[in-house]
């Protein structure tokens, strides 16, 4: 799991970093998501479970559900160029809350050492976004 969490770091700061891909072929709204969820998977060698996309205004929430294999799981947020802060909030198939990342950036990250098999909901809130902002959440092992 710590090469998983290495990914995650990495991949916060490569969005930053000047010559990241993102800005190469400049994709913006879903396809900048889309290409930043698939980023995870080419560039840190993770494997996507499964992903769910949606959009929302500054101060909104949304939910998406995911569907996991049991073992090691990273769910991993992104948001387009509008958005500069989301968060996420991750439960169970039972609606218990299993992770939650607030951190003040836009790639939310929730680390399950043992995930149970099966369906995983989670909560995105954008608080910090211009207009509306495209936001993703994937999960990977």
């Amino acid at each position: 799991m710590l090469k998983s969490l290495t990914a995650a770091a990495a991949l916060s700061l490569a969005v930053m970093a000047p010559g990241f891909s993102v800005q190469a072929q400049d994709p913006t709204g879903p396809a900048m998501v889309d290409f930043l969820l698939n980023a995870v998977s080419d560039e840190f060698g993770l494997t996507l479970q499964s992903k769910t996309t949606g959009s929302l205004r500054q101060g909104a929430s949304g939910t998406g559900t995911l569907q996991v294999r049991a073992g090691s799981v990273v769910f991993i947020g992104v948001c387009d160029e509008n958005c500069s802060d989301v968060d996420m909030i991750v439960r169970d198939s039972s609606g218990r809350e299993v992770g939650r990342d607030f951190e003040d950036d836009d790639t939310p990250l929730v680390i399950l050492d043992s995930a149970t098999a099966g369906r995983y909901t989670v909560e995105v809130q954008m608080p910090g976004c211009n207009g509306t902002c495209n936001w993703g959440v994937a999960a990977y092992n």
